[in-house]
């Protein structure tokens, strides 16, 4: 009895409850995993989304795009900046070609241009100013715009600029200059591109545009060919150049300077009479200048040469010559080293101004019936004039003295109350305006330029220096070939390796978590 009792009992006893397993989502090993799993998911998303943002922001403020270029190439002169601050009519900067083509240097690649910074500066100017904006104009998906503007002939590479007034095209001469290094014979690339964009955008918001007329049909020595580097830097200081037939054609209105570039053949007595009036009109409220270059071979023009006494000047026959080999350019005793006046520019420094075969110019008197006369660029007094008397005895021995080889004639006319000025400059060179004498080697066209805006009252424009060339095939690192290629190392190699090394010591420590 005793023993059913115990078996029952025994048979009676709860079954001890089975074993939990261990859950696997709330061992250390997943938390730790879990977690810089979950930090690495959300630290690639703040990496995407910061990427996004900024590349948005980028796009809408191209400012926000560090320049790393060593020459700036990207960031705009502040003249630029004060220029686009100033637009306040609707301005749109069109960009001929893609937008792809733009910004992967792929227009004239073969020449090494960086055109992606058009595409950059222009992006800057238009945020800087609500008034601007940018397009991209591709002549292949957008034929209908190009032949709308059929005379500029708009191909790819060309900008165009352009408010309801008018509009200026620049082409690739206009943003980029190629030259050889005469000591490397090597070419370097120059970008002009801040300051020609700067200056199409304040040419094109102008109420009134100062003409540069050039007076042509008396055989004259200089051409808008022969004077092209002159004619750019004019349109670049915004003056609209015309050519007239002095003889048959009208001194066109707005015009600010007329030049008389060289003749060889004598104006008529209508034609001097043209030049009288233009010089003694009294209705016109801007200052106008008459600009006349000379040549020792021009001959005999009596016509010409009494309107010139009138404004009390003469020029010579004969060159001038310099005897100090200190005071020569290009190793010539006819590339003079020239002084300029203090009466005009005094404010400004010029390094190397050259006078080459020019002749010499007297001044008749230094005032009279309201014309003043003023010495422009003098010689020194080491110099001498060449003519055709002039035996071999004379030239080994020389007397010398200071020559004028250009002069000012100026006077006042009274319109509407106010006294307006009317100028005569005569250059004895005609040289002056040549390509080679415009170049950067020579102080020449910085003050031929300079002096025209001052004559024609320009000065106060915002674009008033010449073009800044910025060099672009230099080197944007600094550096020792050693130093570069110990850069190198560390970034194609050093770095990588590291970065692999850090990422299998992280990936063994989570497999043993």
């Amino acid at each position: 009895m005793e023993t059913k009792q115990t078996e029952v009992k025994q048979n009676g006893a709860k079954k001890p409850a089975p074993k939990k397993g261990k859950n696997p989502f709330r061992s250390n090993k997943f938390k730790r995993g879990g977690m810089a799993t979950l930090m690495t998911v959300v630290f690639v998303a703040i990496v995407i989304v910061l990427n996004v943002v900024v590349s948005a922001l980028a796009e809408r403020f191209p400012s926000m795009d560090i320049d790393m270029t060593a020459q700036g190439l990207n960031t705009l002169s502040d003249q630029a900046i004060e220029i686009a601050q100033s637009i306040d009519e609707d301005t749109t900067i069109y960009l001929i070609g893609s937008e792809d083509a733009y910004e992967n240097n792929q227009i004239y690649s073969s020449y090494g241009l960086e055109y992606s910074q058009v595409a950059s500066l222009a992006r800057r100017l238009a945020e800087a100013n609500s008034h601007i904006k940018v397009e991209f104009v591709d002549p292949d998906t957008n034929p209908t715009f190009i032949s709308e503007y059929a005379d500029e002939d708009l191909s790819t590479g060309k900008v165009m600029v352009q408010t309801e007034r008018r509009h200026r095209v620049l082409t690739v001469t206009d943003l980029f200059t190629i030259e050889q290094d005469q000591t490397t014979g090597g070419y370097n690339t120059y970008s002009m591109v801040d300051s020609a964009l700067a200056g199409a955008l304040e040419l094109v918001n102008m109420e009134d545009v100062p003409v540069f007329t050039i007076a042509t049909g008396h055989g004259e020595m200089l051409t808008s060919d022969n004077m092209a580097s002159f004619i750019s830097m004019l349109e670049d200081q915004n003056f609209e150049v015309q050519e007239i037939d002095l003889l048959t054609e009208s001194i066109p209105e707005g015009t600010q300077v007329l030049m008389l570039p060289t003749p060889t053949t004598d104006y008529s007595e209508a034609e001097v009479d043209k030049l009288r009036e233009y010089l003694n009109n009294t209705t016109n409220p801007e200052a106008l200048t008459l600009l006349a270059t000379s040549n020792p071979t021009q001959g005999s023009m009596p016509n010409y040469e009494a309107f010139l006494e009138e404004w009390g000047i003469r020029v010579e026959e004969g060159v001038v010559a310099e005897t100090n080999t200190d005071r020569m350019a290009l190793a010539d005793a006819y590339g003079v080293l020239v002084d300029p006046s203090e009466d005009y520019l005094s404010g400004n420094t010029y390094d190397r101004l050259v006078s080459y075969y020019s002749a010499p110019i007297t001044k008749l008197f230094d005032a009279n019936n309201g014309i003043s006369t003023y010495d422009l660029w003098t010689t020194s007094d080491s110099a001498y004039v060449v003519t055709e008397d002039t035996t071999e005895e004379q030239a080994a021995d020389p007397d010398t003295s200071s020559q004028t080889v250009a002069s000012v004639s100026s006077k006042y006319v009274q319109v509407d109350g106010s006294s307006v000025t009317r100028s005569l400059v005569m250059f004895g060179s005609s040289y002056v305006f040549l390509d080679t004498f415009m170049s950067n080697a020579f102080s020449d066209g910085s003050f031929v330029t300079d002096l025209t805006l001052y004559l024609t009252g320009n000065d106060g424009s915002n674009v008033t220096v010449l073009t800044e060339r910025v060099q672009t095939n230099e080197m944007d690192v600094t550096a020792t070939r050693s130093t570069m290629d110990m850069w190198g190392i560390i970034f194609s190699a050093v770095i990588p390796v590291a970065i692999l090394a850090c990422g299998l010591v992280i990936f063994l420590k989570r497999r043993h978590l």
